[in-house]
C-alpha cells in the first residue's frame, strides 16, 4: 500500500520476509513428529511388558519405568504440538492485514527496511464515521445528552450541512475555558469530509425553553482576550458612575442576548451607547431616566 490507498477489513498491508520463520515452522513440525515417534515405542514397550507380566515374566519396576515414559513422552509430545502452533501463528503474523476498512494516510516503512517488533507500519484511518471535538461550555452541560441530533458545518463544505449524534461528554473539563470535550458521530460514506477540517456545531439541547439574563446586543463589549463585559450604572449622590461587569454570552434572539456572570442582576441599568471607550469609576449622564436595564427571559 501507499498513502491515499484505500483498504477493506482483511486486504494486506503489509509482508514481512518469512524464510527465517518457514524455517522454524519445519523444526518444530520435525521436533513433533520424533515425539510422536518415540510416544509410538513407549506405548509398544509398556504394552510388551503389561503382556509380559502375565506369565511372570516382567517385574513390577520394569513396567512401572515403562509406564512413567509413556506419560514422560506423552508429555512431550504435548509441548511439541504447542511449539509448531506457536511457529505457526508467528509465520501468519508476518502478514499484516487491515483490521478495518480506511484509508492509507501515512506509510512508514520501505521494502528491504528492518523493522523492530512494536514498530508502526503504517498509519489507517476510518473514514466511514467521523467524530466531531467541540467545547462545550460548563453551563450546556447538564442539556446536552448521548443521542442528541448535533448539526455540523464545515468551513470547507459551507453549502452543505450534516446531522450527527452525540456520542458522549467527556467529564474532564477545560480548568482556563470552563468547557467540556463532547463528541459528535457523523456518517461519511461519501468520503467528503477528512480529519482536521474545522467545523461549526450546534446541539440540541433536551429542554427548549428556560429561564434566562439577557441584554441588548449593543451593551456587550468584546476585549482583546476574547472576554466579554458589560458596563452598570452606579447610582452615588451627585450623579451617576460606571463599573464593568465580566459577563459570558449565551444565545441569542433578535436584539437580545443571554449572558451569564454573578454581578449582573434583573433591573440593573447598564450602558448601551458608547461603552467601548469607559473607564471604571468614570461618570456618566444617562440620556433618559428609564435607561436600558437588564430583563430576565
Amino acid at each position: 500500500v501507499d498513502e491515499g490507498s484505500w483498504v477493506q477489513p482483511g486486504d494486506p498491508i503489509l509482508e514481512l520476509d518469512a524464510h527465517l520463520a518457514e524455517i522454524e515452522v519445519e523444526v518444530a513440525q520435525a521436533r513433533l513428529e520424533g515425539a510422536l515417534a518415540r510416544q509410538r515405542d513407549a506405548i509398544r514397550k509398556r504394552d510388551e511388558l503389561l503382556k509380559l507380566k502375565q506369565g511372570r515374566h516382567a517385574s513390577e519396576t520394569s513396567i512401572a519405568s515403562a509406564v512413567a515414559e509413556v506419560e514422560i513422552v506423552s508429555a512431550d509430545l504435548t509441548r511439541e504440538r504447542a511449539e509448531l502452533a506457536r511457529a505457526r501463528e508467528l509465520r501468519e503474523r508476518h502478514s499484516v492485514s487491515a483490521p478495518f476498512a480506511g484509508m492509507i494516510v501515512d506509510k512508514r516503512v520501505e521494502v528491504g527496511q528492518w523493522v523492530q517488533r512494536d514498530d508502526a507500519v503504517v498509519e489507517l484511518v476510518a473514514m466511514d464515521t467521523l467524530r466531531v471535538q467541540a467545547p462545550l461550555p460548563q453551563r450546556y452541560f447538564p442539556r446536552v445528552q448521548v443521542g442528541s441530533k448535533a448539526r455540523v458545518m464545515f468551513d470547507a463544505l459551507p453549502e452543505q450541512e450534516f446531522e450527527g449524534r452525540v456520542f458522549a461528554r467527556v467529564a474532564l473539563g477545560n480548568q482556563a475555558s470552563r468547557s467540556f470535550p463532547l463528541l459528535i458521530d457523523i456518517p461519511n460514506s461519501d468520503h467528503l469530509l477528512a480529519p482536521g477540517m474545522s467545523a461549526r456545531v450546534l446541539v440540541e439541547l433536551d429542554d427548549g425553553a428556560s429561564e434566562a439574563l439577557t441584554v441588548p446586543r449593543d451593551s456587550v463589549v468584546a476585549k482583546a482576550d476574547g472576554s466579554r463585559q458589560v458596563w452598570r450604572l452606579n447610582q452615588e449622590e451627585g450623579g451617576f458612575t460606571v463599573s464593568p461587569v465580566k459577563v459570558e454570552t449565551g444565545r441569542a434572539h433578535g436584539d437580545r442576548m443571554e449572558v451569564v456572570g454573578a454581578g449582573l442582576e434583573p433591573g440593573d441599568r447598564i450602558v448601551l451607547l458608547g461603552n467601548e471607550n469607559l473607564r471604571p469609576g468614570q461618570a456618566v449622564r444617562p440620556l433618559a431616566a428609564d435607561g436600558p436595564s437588564v430583563a430576565g427571559e
